[in-house]
């Protein structure tokens, strides 16, 4: 499904649920209504007929005392057939408004004792134009009595009835009050899932895409994303895996020409500098000083070359994972006095002065002694490139117990810490140079990576140097940094976990990077 379907579906899910929600209020509203028109008339009905009902019938009472005592007086026995037909005027309204069973079962009683009351009250006007009577008789007097309490009766079934519907309209208030939390609570809860759904139907396939991209800019070309989904973030995988198989189709074959133009050049090098220290040796014949200066010149330049592409060679093995070391116990401090004797002529040619500090007693790491003298070699070399003329470069060996505190965060989690205690071997290389910038100070380290100050020095190299010494530090579970020398320059920095007591020899291939 589409990313936008996802969204419209969902959100249509929110709008029917709100929309229900409405339509529900609004029934419950209308209801409601209902319910206080039919309450509002029943009060009035109920109101009118049993007030109606209690005068007329006290009325009724008086003027049928009136009409016994006198019943010749006209005006009073017309005054009682008035209200007693308003009372039974009132009786009927009463019967066609009432709605329960127990209304009408109140009002036909009513009905009942009107009845006899008025057939009793008939016959005693008949009986009084013979003999008046003084006084009410006790028929007609409980006859009214039974009248007062039955309007009394209908009066209360009327409120009864109105009480309950009140309850009822109490009841349905707060059912739909509970209904609105419920469904308010619903869908409140609905669009947090359907948010959450949308939200990790996009930020799930966004996050592997991040990572993905990273992988790439990290130069790990082998790097898929998954293409099971089916929406528009399956496609964009499906183009991305496209491209990273290109990409790494076009990584190998830059790595099969530099690895086979690298190898294929070293031979005629070599030969090309046999030929050159032939002549510098006068094997052919004689030189002039000139001629000398400029062969060599010319092999001076060829063995930058020849290191130039070993340093290509090592890296083709290195991004391969094919690199071996011959790991065994050896003295870093003999390694590091090798590499300054070593490169003694070059550093004099420049009036710069080598000077190493290392305890007496030898330093064991286990290494390959090849390899690390490879770093250090890079680090000389480059001390003595970048130092101005007549300045000095500072060798040091020593001993810690602990990570150093400058080490960068980034390069502790390579560092294998010495189960028992034993401590680190550091080695440092202080010169006078132009220094690195801190923007750069991780950078150095990549591939290719050089610092811009400037035009290109002369000598200046690829940017191969810094990124085999790193490679070479992590597969030895060590690492190498550079800081600032507080007397101007920079301090690169060597940390190798200590030897092994014993002399076995063992192996250890690089990840590939």
């Amino acid at each position: 499904m589409k990313i936008s379907t996802k969204i419209v579906a969902g959100y249509a899910i929110l709008i029917v649920l709100f929309a229900g929600l409405v339509a529900v209020q609004i029934h419950t509203i209308h209801r409601l209504q209902l319910i206080v028109e039919m309450q509002a008339n029943a009060n009035q009905t109920a109101a009118t007929t049993a007030v109606n009902l209690i005068r007329y019938g006290e009325l009724v009472e008086e003027f049928a005392g009136k009409s016994l005592a006198l019943p010749r007086d006209a005006e009073y026995r017309g005054k009682l057939q008035e209200y007693r037909t308003d009372f039974e005027s009132n009786l009927r309204l009463t019967m066609s408004s009432s709605r329960t069973d127990k209304e009408k079962e109140a009002i036909a009683r009513l009905a009942s004792v009107w009845t006899a009351f008025s057939e009793e009250l008939e016959r005693q006007l008949v009986a009084v134009q013979t003999e008046p009577a003084p006084d009410t008789p006790a028929a007609i007097r409980d006859h009214l009595e039974e009248l007062k309490i039955q309007a009394e009766v209908v009066r209360r079934a009327f409120v009864d009835e109105i009480s309950a519907e009140v309850a009822a309209a109490r009841k349905s208030a707060r059912d739909s009050r509970t209904l609105t939390w419920i469904l308010t609570a619903a869908a409140l809860g609905l669009i947090v899932l359907v948010s959450l759904l949308i939200v990790q139907s996009i930020s799930s396939p966004l996050k592997q895409l991040t990572h993905g991209t990273r992988a790439i800019a990290e130069g790990k070309f082998f790097y898929r994303l998954d293409t099971t989904r089916h929406d528009e973030f399956a496609q964009l995988a499906r183009d991305f895996n496209t491209m990273t198989q290109r990409l790494n189709e076009l990584d190998q074959m830059k790595r099969d020409f530099v690895s086979h133009v690298s190898h294929e050049l070293k031979a005629p090098l070599a030969s090309m500098q046999e030929t050159i220290q032939l002549l510098l040796e006068q094997i052919p014949g004689p030189l002039s000083e000139k001629q000398r200066r400029l062969l060599e010149l010319n092999l001076a330049s060829g063995l930058r070359l020849s290191a130039m592409i070993g340093n290509l060679l090592d890296l083709s093995r290195m991004e391969a994972g094919v690199m071996q070391y011959e790991l065994k116990n050896n003295d870093l401090s003999a390694l590091a006095r090798n590499a300054v004797v070593e490169f003694q002529p070059q550093a004099a040619n420049r009036d710069i002065s080598l000077i190493i500090e290392a305890p007496s007693d030898p330093v064991m790491i286990e290494c390959d002694g090849d390899r690390i003298l490879q770093v250090v070699r890079n680090l000389l070399g480059n001390a003595i490139k970048f130092s101005p003329k007549g300045q000095q470069i500072r060798i040091r060996l020593a001993t810690t117990a602990g990570i150093p505190a400058g080490l960068p965060d980034a390069r502790r989690a390579t560092i294998l810490v010495p189960p028992d205690g034993r401590e680190f071997a550091l080695l440092t290389v202080a010169d006078a140079g132009p220094g690195v910038p801190d923007q750069h100070k991780e950078r150095i380290f990549e591939k290719f990576h050089q610092v811009k100050q400037g035009k290109k020095l002369p000598g200046q190299g690829a940017g191969l140097g810094l990124a085999i010494s790193h490679t070479i530090a992590e597969a030895h579970h060590g690492a190498i940094w550079v800081e600032n020398n507080p007397g101007g320059g920079s301090i690169f920095n060597l940390l190798l976990p200590p030897g092994e007591t014993g002399n076995e020899v063992q192996y250890r291939a690089s990840s590939p990077i």
